[in-house]
């Protein structure tokens, strides 16, 4: 028998087999090709009674949505996936993963390290190495070019001179119409066009190629990794870079912890410097567990922390406003943050929840109230009523605050942003619901703008259909939302599963910090709980984690953006990675741990306000206040000052240190010493400074544990002066407590009555 005959038996025997199979046995054991060689199409499988069609690549910019191959510089693996129909039911395969064979070889500079890995590189010989001076060609905007030249400064800590031509710099950023080298793939979405980028590396120059300012953002931050790491040299060769796929993503619970403006800021520019492009920010909700108010005898209503979080003009008829008062953001600077955010390749999300965690809007409108049955009705008070034909209404003039064009500027304060509706965990009617929810989403995209929303449509099944066109979905829970159900029902898909991506700070479930090595080693961003989602499908576009503050009120702790930057940074690294590249490079995740502290925080940031190694701070005022104008202290430090008190007015505040980051407070409304942070969380050391008599005070600031002394001894108990302890009899909290102050040092006596005759403050760094 000839090799020949032996080879067509073995083919009819796998067809026959495979024809006997039902939809999903064939579509998960198709004939692919290991490799394919750019500028080829992936053939497509065949099998005997069934139809199949290629349903997608996660890399669609590298094999596009007809198979075509594009151009690699070296080999890339690409997950492909198809659909089988047989008798009249369809299947989606398993992942495939196929070899693009690259057009070079690897031999030549090894690729360069940065998180996340850069999918494609070419090396070459030798090195750029910068001069004294770094020359660049910027042909961006100019808040761009700003931006970077302070980036270049703060990395490499050389001046940074503009240049004119191309040629005579040694990093040029220069926009180009596409990316030469793939083939035009028309159908590819914008959003994963727009994010490509070029770097081209010789002895005399490096070069950044993209189409759009998002592309050469990435650029930017690949070259400024590898700066960090090198001092300034750069290892010849070419990169290719593009991303998996288009929604990486970070949620903040901005509503039950507040941050301020520069919190944000740090976020996006961290978020930035890992790729991460979707900033979703909760705009109003409240403390969820409002059952044990009203087992207590107390009414959540008029009790229960909530906030929305930006300046609204709606206030009810019982006159309380919407808005939050303790922190809040006025619309223009929500729009500054926007366009600081855009700038640096972040898309903002703002969500505004409603019909459950709503508490915020049945405070202004308590008619509104969700009268009907529910399944926790210790919860009914943040339920607004869906059924109710005047919620839309209502809730839609709030939003059209937001939505439509402001009169002055002509231009609406949300301008650009994808809208998130909330409507997750409402325990109410499901056919209400249903309506609602689609109500909600025509409405925003009657108002021109992208709706995205939390699903949960499989926990409220019904009659109504609910909008799908055009709408993004949070995949957080399986039994909510079945993904299969809602890929198919046409929702473009985010991976936020609640199992592997829900962070809840100091609570007893879900994540404290994500489990880091699992995340890093074994998480995949098309499998949500127990289900595969197609790789390649295209309705999968994402992933985002979330950072939820559910330990607010009854539970807080006190716990600010310090106790949690290392929470939020760590979590960013690893996901970046697994959202944007290929799953795992370096191979193991205590090689990435190492690459991320080598790479350390972005440009210019110290989140932690580390001051270890900096001279103390020795003062001896004669006048108060004194303008200090020091950069603010995060632990560990120690502060000394010898302090005379001498009057205090009744109801006076009065301040010893002040700055942007809070104020230490030598006597607070209540006489007592303490400090409020700029997140409003205030605390009191349960003490009081004498009055004629000097002191010694001494602050020992540390990680979650601040300390008063008062001539060598502690004068009372730490109190947490914002909310109150269930547990203990309704009394302000004192046990338990997270008392992280950042020192500000910007002014000395700001409002203090006495002396300071002298200060001093001691750096070292923070223990981990």
């Amino acid at each position: 028998m000839t090799t020949k005959t032996i080879l067509t038996m073995l083919a009819a025997m796998t067809v026959t087999t495979l024809s006997a199979q039902d939809a999903k046995q064939i579509a998960d054991s198709l004939s692919v090709p290991a490799t394919i060689r750019f500028g080829k199409k992936l053939p497509l499988p065949a099998v005997d009674g069934a139809q199949i069609e290629f349903l997608g690549a996660d890399y669609e910019q590298i094999i596009g949505p007809q198979g075509n191959v594009g151009f690699a510089l070296c080999d890339t693996p690409v997950k492909v996936n198809y659909k089988v129909t047989k008798d009249g039911k369809e299947a989606f395969s398993k992942d495939y993963e196929v070899i693009v064979k690259g057009a070079f070889s690897s031999q030549g500079n090894a690729k360069p390290q940065t998180i996340p890995s850069m999918l494609q590189w070419k090396g070459g010989a030798g090195e750029f190495r910068l001069g004294d001076t770094v020359k660049l060609y910027c042909d961006s905007t100019k808040d761009f070019c700003d931006m970077l030249i302070a980036d270049l400064k703060a990395v490499t800590g050389r001046e940074v001179q503009v240049v004119n031509a191309a040629s005579e710099a040694d990093i040029v950023l220069h926009t180009i119409e596409a990316y030469t080298n793939s083939f035009s793939f028309a159908t590819i979405s914008a959003a994963l066009q727009e994010e490509a980028y070029r770097i081209s590396v010789t002895d005399k120059q490096v070069k950044i190629m993209a189409s759009t300012p998002k592309g050469k953002m990435w650029g930017s931050r690949s070259l400024l990794q590898i700066l960090k790491q090198t001092g300034g040299s750069v290892p010849c060769g070419e990169a290719y870079d593009v991303p998996r796929y288009q929604v990486r993503g970070v949620l903040f619970d901005i509503a039950r912890t507040p941050y301020t403006l520069d919190d944000l800021r740090k976020v996006i520019d961290t978020m930035a410097w890992y790729k991460m492009n979707d900033l979703h920010l909760v705009i109003n909700n409240n403390y969820i567990f409002l059952e044990e108010y009203v087992k207590d005898g107390h009414d959540p209503l008029k009790e229960a922390y909530t906030a929305f979080r930006l300046e609204s003009k709606m206030v009810g008829k019982n006159g309380q406003p919407l808005t939050a008062q303790d922190v809040f953001f006025t619309k223009k600077e929500f729009r500054e943050l926007i366009d600081y955010a855009k700038l640096r390749g972040v898309n903002i999300v703002p969500e505004f929840d409603t019909p459950s965690h709503a508490l915020s809007f049945t405070k202004v409108r308590p008619d509104l109230i969700y009268q009907g049955p529910m399944g926790n009705p210790g919860r009914r008070s943040d339920h607004i009523d869906a059924g109710n034909p005047e919620t839309l209404k209502f809730v839609a003039e709030v939003l059209d605050e937001y939505l439509l064009p402001d009169a002055e500027t002509g231009k609406a304060a949300l301008e650009g942003c994808v809208i998130h509706v909330g409507a997750d965990e409402f325990y109410g009617d499901a056919e209400a619901y249903r309506k609602y929810s689609d109500g909600l989403l025509k409405y925003v995209k009657s108002r021109g703008f992208t709706p995205r929303i939390w699903g949960s449509l499989t926990h409220k099944p019904g009659k109504t259909p609910v909008e799908a066109e055009g709408v993004e979905m949070n995949l957080w829970s399986s039994h909510w939302q079945n993904p299969i159900e809602a890929m198919n029902a046409g929702y473009k898909l985010i991976n936020t599963n609640d199992n592997h991506l829900y962070i809840v700070p100091f609570a007893g479930y879900y994540w404290p910090t994500l489990n880091n090595p699992f995340q890093y080693n074994s998480w995949r961003p098309n499998y949500v709980g127990n289900y595969h989602i197609p790789a390649g499908h295209p309705n999968l576009i994402g992933s985002t984690f979330a950072i939820w503050n559910d330990m607010i009120d009854l539970k807080h702790s006190g716990y600010g953006m310090y106790d949690i930057w290392d929470i939020f940074r760590t979590s960013t690294d690893v996901l970046s990675q697994r959202m944007w590249g290929t799953e795992k490079n370096p191979g193991t995740y205590e090689q990435h741990r190492a690459l991320a502290d080598k790479i350390g925080e972005a440009p210019g940031l110290n989140p932690l306000y580390v001051r270890a190694g900096d001279a103390p701070v020795l003062v001896t005022p004669t006048t108060l206040p004194l303008q200090l104008n020091e950069k603010a202290a995060g632990p560990n430090y120690h502060l000394t000052a010898e302090v005379e008190l001498t009057a205090t007015p009744e109801g006076t505040e009065q301040v010893l240190l002040s700055g942007p980051e809070g104020k230490l407070i030598a006597v607070m409304k209540d006489g007592t010493v303490g400090f409020r942070r700029n997140d409003m969380m205030e605390f009191s050391f349960g003490g009081k400074l004498p009055v004629g008599k000097k002191v010694k005070l001494e602050l020992i600031g540390k990680p979650q544990n601040t300390q008063l002394l008062v001539d060598g001894q502690q004068i009372g108990t730490l109190t947490l002066m914002n909310f109150r302890d269930r547990e203990d009899g309704w009394k302000l909290r004192t046990k338990g407590l997270r008392s992280t102050f950042i020192l500000p040092l910007q002014t000395v006596g700001e409002s203090f009555h006495g002396k300071v005759h002298s200060l001093k403050v001691e750096f070292s760094a923070p223990q981990k």
